[in-house]
Order: structure tokens, then C-alpha cells, then sequence
């Protein structure tokens, strides 16, 4: 599974943020061609992304882009013109499993009529609807992860982000919709830039939660959002543990193992083994 800890976003209609991604270190850059976006710049800033997708070094981070969403005139000209150019597609304000086949249709069109493979979606979860249709939704084998939006789904509830209790709600449908389906969960951003420290303990949290990253607005949030997702030392420490008397185990040729009078079975090894293949990514 790909390493989403990060994803960064550009706004489409800014060259000058757009020409350095490659140099930020995020596991994927998202080009925005939706909210950053004034509707007299969409034409324009989806060429601009286009060429960027072509010409620009993106590093290790896989590229994304967020195309405007289907209740607007401007989601199918998007896709016709960077799907080619792109490995994701991010899909704002779905809310249900047939919007995932209408944009389904439309990418296989393009992609059979240029003959390239197909791309992955990751939709965005943004109204009430669309978090009471997210486990339909995740089922669709387009969706590669699930992400959500803060301030448009507190908006469409009615309630002010910062004091929204129903959140943590949210927040493990989300991960439940998501996991269930095999799956990865995405949380929303910390829009605070300044806050290193809130920006810590908040993607520490989402680690904890079961997301497998968190959106960010800045590149100064990117290396301390994976110090977050990176497991600690003790972390570290038991995982090694665990893999050694596992080792051990079947050495001897016992079928259960045991570490400190704890019980060990294979789901425990294998979560250990992703704990130690994560504590050595940067």
C-alpha cells in the first residue's frame, strides 16, 4: 500500500508554488483545480496543471490533482485533460456510490480512447450525505482511499468547525468506511501554520485513530506531520520483540508464541512488521 502519510496542496493557479513541489518531500502532491480556484481562472489554471503534470519534477510524490466536482460544468474538461498526466484523481463533495460510477464512465472513456491505465480516485467526503453513503462509496473499485473535508461538512451541519463535538463521529466513520473496504483513511487538514506543536499531537492523534495520513497546506507542515506518523522508540522496541519471538518460535517449531507471559498471534506479527518498515521511512 503507498505511503499517503502526507498530501500537499497547490493551488492550480499559482506557477510560482507550483514549480518547486518536488522539492517538499510530501508522499503526494494534490494541484487544485476547485476551491483555490476563482471561476474566471478555471480555464487557465487547468492548462497550467496540465503542463506542470508534464514538465514539472515532482520528486518521490505522486501526483494529484482535485478537479472541480459534478455539479459543475467544468469536472469532464478537467479530467480530458489531466487525467493522461496524473496518478490520482481527487474527488470533491461525493455523496454517493452512482456519483462514483458517473465519473467512473467518464474515465474509461478517456482512458481507452488514449490507452492509458487507469487511475486511482480518492473522494472527498463533505456533506451528511455523502458520510452516510461513505462505506457504499469506499466499495467502489475506482476509490484507493477516503478523505473527508472539515469546513464544508461543519457547514453543511451548521456549526463552527473549531466547537463541532460531532466530529470525532466523523472522524471514525471515516476510518471504519474506509478499513472495511481495504482501504486507506485520509484525514482532513490542520489549517493552523503556525501551530507546530497542535500540528503534532493532531496528525499523532489521526495515526491513533487509524488514518493513514492528513492533508497539509504548508510545506513546513510536512516533516512534522510524518515525525507524527512515525512510530516512537517504544513502539519500536516492542515490535522488535515481537519479531524476535516469533523467529524463535518457529524455529523450535511451536505454534504458539509467547513474549513476557503475552500471547502473540499473527496479527500481532504482521502489525509489528509494518511498525518496523515504517520506522525506516523517512
Amino acid at each position: 500500500m503507498k505511503l499517503r502519510r502526507t498530501r500537499l496542496y497547490v493551488p492550480g493557479n499559482n506557477p510560482h508554488l507550483v514549480e518547486n513541489v518536488g522539492l517538499y518531500n510530501a508522499d503526494a502532491v494534490i494541484l487544485d483545480l476547485e476551491d483555490s480556484v476563482p471561476i474566471p481562472q478555471k480555464f487557465d489554471a487547468r492548462i497550467l496543471v496540465k503542463y506542470s503534470l508534464q514538465h514539472v519534477d515532482f520528486g518521490r510524490s505522486e501526483k494529484w490533482v482535485r478537479i472541480n466536482g459534478i455539479t459543475t460544468s467544468y469536472w469532464k474538461d478537467d479530467l480530458r485533460e489531466v487525467l493522461p498526466y496524473c496518478q490520482v484523481i481527487n474527488l470533491p463533495k461525493v455523496e454517493s456510490y452512482e456519483d462514483m460510477e458517473m465519473v467512473d464512465a467518464e474515465m474509461k472513456a478517456i482512458e481507452e480512447e488514449l490507452k492509458i491505465s487507469p487511475r486511482e480516485v480518492v473522494p472527498i467526503i463533505e456533506t451528511v450525505r455523502g458520510l452516510m453513503n461513505a462505506r457504499e462509496i469506499a466499495k467502489h473499485p475506482r476509490v484507493t482511499a477516503l478523505a473527508w473535508g472539515g469546513e464544508d461538512l461543519t457547514a453543511d451541519l451548521g456549526i463552527p468547525r473549531k466547537k463541532a463535538l460531532i466530529l470525532e463521529y466523523v472522524r471514525a466513520e471515516i476510518v471504519f468506511a474506509a478499513k472495511a473496504n481495504g482501504k486507506q483513511a485520509l484525514d482532513t487538514v490542520y489549517s493552523n501554520i503556525r501551530d507546530e506543536e497542535g500540528l503534532f499531537e493532531y496528525a499523532q492523534r489521526a495515526r491513533y485513530m487509524g488514518f493513514d495520513g492528513i492533508g497539509v497546506i504548508h510545506p513546513n507542515q510536512i516533516e512534522i506531520v510524518h515525525k507524527a506518523f512515525r512510530p516512537t522508540e517504544d513502539e519500536i522496541e516492542d515490535a522488535k520483540k515481537i519479531i524476535e519471538a516469533a523467529e524463535l518460535a518457529e524455529k523450535e517449531g511451536k505454534g504458539v508464541i509467547s513474549l513476557n507471559g503475552r500471547m502473540i498471534d499473527p496479527p500481532v506479527v504482521e502489525r509489528a512488521r509494518k511498525i518496523l518498515q515504517f520506522a525506516e521511512v523517512e
